[in-house]
């Protein structure tokens, strides 16, 4: 279960990985999920449900993953649906969350972010987390936790910043730099395999036992 799909790009790349899985996509937002399925149709994807609505709504269970990429920032700290996802696993499964972490850092200076601050501040009333903070929370909804990381390092903060100047200077640039964010993310992830000491994104999996 993708918990929180948006435009579905995970939900889509699961389902096409693993054809001889069910693949379900959910989110609260109509539009994402119409471009959702009009990208399921043009793939010819059969393995994929996509729900509208909250996780405590949707039919299915039993869940052998639920995962949630960028999601429980946007949602206040009581209203994280760390129960339910809980309910909707098997015995034995899994629930990955990644989050941005409470502090960022940055590689230019902080004065050139200040409206994408301000963003953060109304959008983003989860952002609360260390990764300690995090796998506490886990421990406390009942998870046991199995890995727990800092991840997106300095590399790939600076990716997300040549992404992020390059939006404003139009989609011509946002072409022309998008390999470099990508080399630049994946080397992030090569160098830091298991994390980084200093990454802005933290990612916790719990099993529920």
């Amino acid at each position: 279960l993708d918990l929180g799909c948006g435009y579905g790009e995970n939900a889509l790349m699961m389902s096409q990985a693993m054809p001889g899985k069910n693949i379900y996509a959910l989110d609260i937002d109509k539009l994402a999920l119409s471009r959702v399925r009009t990208a399921k149709d043009k793939l010819g994807i059969k393995n994929l449900t996509i729900h509208e609505g909250k996780i405590d709504t949707i039919p299915a269970d039993s869940f052998d993953l639920i995962y949630s990429v960028d999601v429980f920032e946007h949602i206040h700290e009581n209203e994280m649906p760390f129960s339910d996802a809980y309910k909707k696993l098997k015995k034995g499964g899994y629930l990955l969350v990644k989050i941005p972490n409470k502090v960022q850092r940055t590689f230019f200076d902080e004065k050139y972010f200040a409206e994408h601050n301000v963003w953060v501040e109304h959008e983003h009333p989860g952002q609360v987390y260390f990764l300690k903070d995090l796998e506490a929370r886990f421990w406390k909804e009942g998870f046991k936790v199995v890995y727990a990381e800092q991840t997106d390092g300095m590399l790939a903060r600076i990716a997300w910043e040549i992404a992020y100047f390059s939006k404003k200077a139009g989609s011509i640039f946002q072409l022309l730099t998008l390999p470099l964010c990508k080399l630049l993310v994946n080397l992030d992830f090569l160098l830091h395999p298991k994390g980084s000491n200093h990454g802005n994104a933290i990612t916790v999996i719990g099993q529920k036992i």
